[in-house]
């Protein structure tokens, strides 16, 4: 019986050159929803290395999270941004503060809170994504049925 090997079969290669062509081809509300979800996914392995103890490998998950909010926090555009951002900017230092807090007492309940909040910014930035497609959508198509519509 065949059995598959273990581990990427196409080697780290490959994957890398996968998810840096989507990184390098993405827009920039995609790359928002990628560190979002990618930040999720780390603040969930993140719990599981510390109720197994791997405090190494946890404390390389949480500080990769935290430099990903650090990237999302000085991107944002305050002037343009206004309230929005001020908002957002608030946020992102509370999740840094809290990351920094969880590494150092290893508290996954510190780290499911962080993750909980992110998870609900990725949600959200959805939403809104999908809220600006489908007015971009419509405007689109209106100002479509204008150009088409001629009076005779």
């Amino acid at each position: 019986m065949y059995q598959r090997p273990q581990g990427n079969p196409y080697g780290k290669m490959s994957s890398n050159t996968y998810q840096n062509n989507s990184v390098n081809t993405a827009s920039p509300a995609k790359l928002i929803e990628m560190l979002y979800q990618n930040s999720v996914e780390r603040l969930d392995k993140t719990m599981l290395l510390i109720k197994d103890k791997n405090f190494i490998e946890a404390n390389k998950q949480i500080i990769r999270v935290q430099e990903i909010i650090t990237e999302l926090n000085i991107s944002l555009n305050m002037e343009v941004g206004g309230e929005v951002s001020t908002n957002l900017r608030s946020l992102y230092d509370f999740i840094y503060r809290r990351l920094v807090e969880a590494n150092v007492k290893k508290d996954i309940k510190i780290v499911k809170e962080c993750r909980d909040m992110i998870n609900e910014l990725l949600v959200t930035w959805k939403e809104a994504m999908k809220k600006a497609g489908d007015t971009i959508k419509e405007m689109t198509s209106k100002a479509g049925r204008s150009f088409l519509d001629i009076e005779t």
